[in-house]
C-alpha cells in the first residue's frame, strides 16, 4: 500500500508543483538547513533524556550530564546528523511509496540496535521543536507539510520497526 491514502500524500500533492515539486523543496531547502540540523540535535537529546540507554547504541560518552554537555558533542552531532539523514533518505527513495522506503530504513535502523521508541521519540520532538523555533522561517503551508510528512515518516518507520521480527 502506498502513501496515497495518507494525509502526507494529500499535502504533497496539493502544493504547486506537485509531489517533485515539494519533495525537492523539502531536500534543499527544509532538511538541509542548519536550523534543521538544530532541530535534529535538541530532538536527539530528547531521545537521550528519555532513553539513556540509548547512549551506548549511539556512542554518545555517558559522562555527560547535561543538555549543553550534549549538544557539544561530536557523537551527539553525528548521531543526530544519521537520524535526519535517515528521515531524508526516506523523502528521496519514496517515490509516492513511503511504506517500502520506511521499511528499508527500519531494517537499517533495527540492525543497528536502534528501538522504534527512540525514532518515535524523536520525530515527536522534531515537529515539536519545529513548532516552537525562534529560526523557523518556514511559511504557514511549508510548515504544515514539514509537520504532517515528518510525523507520517516516523509513524511509518516505527509502524515497520515494530512488525520486524527481533533479532
Amino acid at each position: 500500500m502506498g502513501c496515497s491514502n495518507s494525509k502526507a500524500a494529500d499535502t504533497l500533492n496539493s502544493a504547486d508543483g506537485g509531489i517533485e515539486s515539494l519533495k525537492e523543496n523539502f531536500l534543499q531547502r527544509l532538511l538541509t538547513t542548519d536550523t534543521v540540523k538544530e532541530l535534529s540535535k535538541n530532538a536527539f537529546i530528547s531521545v537521550l533524556n528519555k532513553y539513556p540507554e540509548a547512549k551506548k547504541i549511539f556512542n554518545v560518552p555517558e559522562t555527560t550530564k547535561t543538555n549543553a554537555e550534549l549538544l557539544g558533542t561530536r557523537e551527539v552531532q553525528t548521531a543526530s546528523n544519521n537520524l535526519l539523514n535517515h528521515y531524508i533518505d526516506i523523502v528521496k527513495n519514496a517515490n509516492g511509496d513511503l511504506n517500502t522506503a520506511a521499511q528499508s530504513k527500519a531494517e537499517e535502523l533495527k540492525k543497528l540496535g536502534v528501538k522504534a521508541e527512540y525514532i518515535q521519540t524523536y520525530g515527536e520532538n522534531l515537529v515539536r521543536n519545529t513548532a516552537t523555533s525562534v529560526d523557523n522561517q518556514l511559511s504557514a503551508s511549508e510548515e504544515t507539510a514539514w509537520k504532517t510528512l515528518t510525523n507520517e515518516i516516523t509513524n511509518k518507520l516505527t509502524t515497520a520497526m515494530d512488525n520486524l521480527p527481533d533479532s
